[in-house]
């Protein structure tokens, strides 16, 4: 009887909703997909259950106890029959309405929601702005200015809709740009800007947008204190900011930031939220998710991060410490959250942390909680290359890594260029070199063989030779770790392309 009731039910909401808009949110295991969702009076949404027991519940908050204070209550019975509706419901009163799951502690665990229920528009399309971007760019001008769109509903012909900027607080100026004729399908997001290449690199690692133009006319220009005016068939439809207030010093500012609408916001227009990246904090920024203020579309890829290994030799290390920690743009500089270890006693300290491929980040060794840090050459090869504030800097790569061991406070491990071990000695010149590399020593030497600082292999050959004359000119400007292999040893030696 459960499997023809749920039958029966989802035939009599579909012959119900068939006249307006209907939207599905997905429920299972702590989650509610999309958790939020912006949609228009008259509207109906239907709540689906993946797996588990489950309800929807927007009266009494199950943390807090209080109300939701939503303009309408609801509640549905708990279900945790797969495929089974758990709620259908159609808003008719416009407002926020915000809701969790009641049952156990899925509430706790992270199962909430929320909807955005607009005034019914005279729009034929379902279009609205979701994000304003001013980002700081290392490309630099207006590469980092673009406008995030969203569809509520298929979209034929996009061109009727336009963007507007109101600069400086003096007005409208009209329908400035004009979208391309293409068309979109319903919850695909769009993002518009200047330039493509350097958008897609800074949002790299992130869930990318479904649509991405660049403005060849010059057009998505503004400052972080402009408004913004969407148009459909030339009237204002939705506006985000004052056309007639310069936004500067406004809680709506984004100057070097972003805005983005969301019902948790607490700048308000239109009758929708949104929420501030804050002034100024993509300076100095490479990538969105290694920024202070990572935009919210741009959530971490679940399911591909990789595993990064850092290894510190601490041996010649004169300042006194407990713990040497791994301080970076990932974990905003925490101090000793990220804390390494020694289990062998052998001084090389470790840490392995899940990072997305493809970000760029900074970081440094400190230890004891920024007690004392390591100096950086700025000059090395493994450093940002500024005289203040010298990071090292790393490109995360697509598979876990064990990042070869470096000596606190160099690019390379603890060696020098000249070695000796028992009789053995290793002699590697000239250092730093761009196209020419000798290694000599007094020994006959059997075997070399060479990794980047990824600690990656690019070079490896069997030798009976006293001396090697090595032509590394295709080679990447990078600092290499050379291990030269002797009858009855091995010496490490190090060199520096550049």
């Amino acid at each position: 009887m459960k499997k023809l009731y749920t039958i029966v039910l989802l035939s009599v909401i579909h012959f119900a909703l068939i006249a307006q808009i209907s939207h599905t949110i997905n429920t299972g295991g702590y989650y509610y997909t999309p958790s939020t969702l912006t949609i228009e009076v008259g509207d109906s949404v239907i709540w689906i259950n993946d797996g588990g027991l489950h309800d929807v519940n927007g009266d009494i908050n199950t943390i807090t106890g209080q109300s939701f204070n939503n303009p309408v209550t609801f509640d549905s019975p708990s279900t945790n029959t797969v495929g089974a509706v758990i709620f259908a419901y159609k808003f008719t009163v416009p407002g926020t309405y915000n809701y969790d799951c009641s049952v156990g502690t899925h509430a706790q665990a992270g199962m909430v929601g929320s909807l955005i229920v607009n005034t019914q528009s005279t729009s034929t399309a379902g279009l609205i702005l979701n994000g304003v971007l001013d980002l700081d760019l290392p490309t630099g001008g207006s590469t980092g200015k673009a406008i995030h769109i969203k569809a509520l509903q298929p979209i034929p012909d996009l061109s009727i809709y336009g963007i507007g900027i109101a600069n400086n607080g003096g007005g409208t100026d009209g329908q400035e740009y004009i979208f391309p004729s293409i068309s979109l399908n319903t919850g695909e997001n769009l993002i518009v800007c200047r330039d493509t290449a350097a958008i897609i690199s800074y949002f790299i690692g992130c869930n990318s947008f479904d649509v991405i133009i660049q403005d060849d006319s010059s057009v998505i220009t503004q400052n972080g204190d402009d408004a913004i005016e969407l148009f459909e068939n030339g009237i204002v439809i939705e506006t985000f900011g004052d056309i007639n207030v310069d936004g500067t010093g406004e809680p709506w500012e984004y100057k070097d930031s972003w805005s983005y609408k969301d019902s948790t916001g607490s700048v308000t227009f239109n009758g929708n939220s949104w929420v501030m990246g804050g002034v100024d904090c993509s300076d100095g920024s490479t990538t969105s998710l290694s920024s202070n203020c990572p935009y919210p579309y741009c959530s971490s890829q679940s399911g591909n991060n990789v595993d990064i290994t850092f290894n510190v030799d601490m041996s010649q290390n004169l300042d006194p410490f407990n713990t040497p920690e791994l301080n970076s743009t990932f974990n905003n500089w925490c101090g000793n959250c990220d804390q390494l270890t020694d289990f062998d006693g052998d001084d090389i300290w470790e840490l392995t942390v899940s990072l997305n491929p493809g970000d760029t980040i900074e970081y440094k060794f400190s230890a004891d909680n920024w007690a004392f840090q390591e100096t950086l050459d700025s000059n090395e090869s493994c450093t940002n290359g500024l005289s203040n504030f010298t990071n090292r800097f790393l490109i995360i790569p697509s598979v876990n890594t064990n990042l070869d061991e470096v000596c606190w406070g160099s690019c390379s491990p603890c060696a020098t260029g000249f070695q000796s071990i028992d009789s053995y000695q290793v002699n590697v010149y000239p250092n730093p070199t761009s196209n020419e590399l000798f290694i000599s020593s007094v020994s006959e030497i059997k075997y070399l063989e060479i990794h980047n600082s990824l600690g990656q292999k690019v070079y490896g050959k069997s030798l009976k030779s006293l001396q090697v004359n090595l032509d590394i000119s295709n080679f990447s400007n990078d600092f290499y770790t050379a291990k030269v292999v002797f009858e009855d040893n091995v010496s490490i030696v190090n060199f520096i392309k550049n």
